[in-house]
């Protein structure tokens, strides 16, 4: 590790030491004034508090401890104390004194929380400037980046690193936490032009964002609301949010402040050089004159035809590599982006980073979730409802007639002779009847019928509010459909029938799904015996 810190201060040692997975430059928020530092310490106590838990580790220096005024009530929710140097005398609870490392100056802070669930960290160093007047300030910032953690953990506390690793924190709590930490830091700067020079109004406005995306669910919300808030602010031609999977060559343009509609259009990520260069390096890429930058040659025509001169991309820190790589791109057509307009930027990307993550996060979920449901109420071989989704389905219909005294019918199918069928021309093409016999069933009944594998060769299909009269034309339109096209396999075609039975629900007759399926397969076996190829209804045969 290279030692020689000289006047440089604790975040840019950090970010300079040796180390395998180094940071983003962009991965801290900053802090520029010791106040300031000290009041976010303690309201992430105030905060950390109201969840609990026994696992937090807190490693410190001893000149914070000394400073924040909720520590002493927090240390019950603490499991270990680390300080980098003496601890306060009164305490008596267990505490590892840590010699610092050779990277930590005497005018250095740090203050660390890490969990099963959070971490959150804290960096800053008091810089004294030469002079009568004694004249302090103070460079700093706060990050929840995970990587960058790790490498604090590696730096200070390295017997932690591997338990940190196995840990999975909660999306829900660090964004409520940094939520609320970058809406004090808003208000406590709110009256200090020193900030990046933001005024009032931009600030306010971070705040506003983190609220507003923060209640929005769907990913495309959060990140449309995301964009469009920020061109408010910095105005540009175009705002967006793109997306850039693995080693894919294109690019997801996600959401764009000049279109609400646009959703995941797709682009070869060969005519965006300035995107390309940022996942390479891992930092922003500001061009403010597309014509005198060489990166920009190749698509130069294209941007000249279009009227954009400056571009600004600013890669979105995120957690999770399974959300991709997303970024935040922004065009201008005349004049260029000022530093005040970059710094926004970054401090406006990092502090909803987490939300954006977050929202993809959980419509990856949904979607996930989406399709294990299905695959769970499936049938793998037709693809229509499986015999326990119909089993449910019908038993809650059945309980909506009742109550409700509205028509309820349903049909039991079985395909004729199918033994046969596969005995003589083979499995595979009994697989190629039951599946074309599901897909004539779905595009011959209503949208509002449910069509099922009952089981084996049998199919059903539940008829909401359909008396026995129409379930029995309806069956038999689904039987003259199979009986009328023969079925094709590699060079046979074969006709192939199905016999059916239907029943309705009767009040005080048909109260549960056994006694309907009942009266159903007692029509079915009375089809089968009666020539096959036929429907039959109860009324037909005196069946109850």
């Amino acid at each position: 590790m290279n030692t020689d810190i000289g006047n440089t201060t604790l975040r840019e040692r950090i970010i300079s030491s040796e180390f395998q997975s180094l940071p983003p430059h962009h991965a801290l928020i900053p802090i520029n004034n010791a106040t300031l530092y000290y009041s976010l310490c303690d309201e992430t106590l105030r905060q950390i508090g109201r969840f609990g838990g026994n696992d937090l580790v807190v490693i410190c220096d001893s000149e914070t401890i000394q400073q924040l005024e909720e520590i002493d009530n927090f240390l019950p929710n603490v499991s270990k104390m680390i300080v980098l140097g003496l601890p306060p005398s009164h305490w008596d609870i267990p505490i590892e004194t840590h010699n610092p490392p050779p990277i930590f100056k005497s005018t250095d802070h740090l203050f660390v929380l890490v969990s099963s669930s959070i971490a959150i960290s804290f960096v800053g160093t008091i810089i004294k400037r030469d002079g009568a007047n004694g004249h302090t300030s103070f460079d700093g910032g706060w990050s929840y980046h995970r990587t960058y953690i790790q490498h604090l953990l590696y730096l200070f506390a390295p017997s932690l690193v591997e338990t940190f690793l196995s840990y999975k924190e909660d999306p829900d709590k660090i964004t409520e936490i940094t939520t609320r930490i970058m809406a004090m830091q808003a208000e406590l700067l709110s009256g200090h032009e020193s900030i990046i020079d933001m005024d009032k109004s931009e600030l306010a406005t971070v705040l506003e964002i983190l609220k507003v995306i923060s209640s929005k669910k769907r990913a495309h919300d959060v990140l449309y609301v995301f964009v469009e808030q920020t061109s408010r602010v910095i105005p540009s031609d175009r705002c967006s949010i793109v997306r850039v999977w693995g080693q894919e060559d294109t690019v997801h343009v996600l959401a764009s402040h000049d279109d609400a509609n646009l959703y995941d259009m797709t682009v070869p990520l060969s005519k965006y050089p300035e995107i390309k260069k940022a996942l390479a390096i891992g930092d922003k890429i500001v061009i403010n004159n597309v014509r005198a930058d060489p990166l920009m040659q190749p698509c130069l025509d294209s941007l000249i035809q279009k009227g954009i001169n400056s571009i600004l991309v600013i890669p979105i820190v995120l957690y999770d590599p399974e959300v991709g790589s997303l970024l935040l791109r922004a065009v201008r057509k005349e004049v260029g982006f000022t530093l005040r307009e970059i710094n926004f930027f970054e401090i406006v990307t990092n502090a909803a980073g987490s939300a954006l993550e977050r929202a993809q996060l959980f419509e990856s979920v949904q979607q996930a979730n989406k399709t294990l449901e299905k695959l769970a109420v499936t049938d793998d071989l037709t693809g229509i409802y499986n015999h326990r989704y119909f089993r449910e389905r019908l038993e809650g219909e059945i309980l909506r007639s009742l109550r409700y005294s509205v028509p309820l019918s349903c049909a039991l199918f079985d395909i004729d002779d199918f033994k046969k069928c596969n005995d003589t021309y083979g499995h595979l093409f009994g697989d190629v009847v039951l599946k074309e016999i599901a897909l004539r069933m779905q595009q011959t009944v209503r949208r509002t019928d449910i069509v099922a594998r009952y089981g084996g060769e049998e199919f059903v299909v539940i008829m909401p509010q359909t008396s026995i009269d129409g379930a029995y034309i309806q069956a038999e339109r689904i039987r003259k459909v199979i009986e009328d096209k023969p079925f094709d396999y590699l060079d046979k075609s074969v006709s192939i029938t199905v016999s059916g039975g239907v029943a309705e629900v009767v009040q005080n007759e048909t109260l549960t799904v056994e006694d309907l399926l009942r009266i159903a397969d007692q029509c079915l076996y009375q089809a089968k015996r009666s020539g096959k190829n036929r429907i039959i209804a109860p009324k037909q045969n005196n069946l109850s």
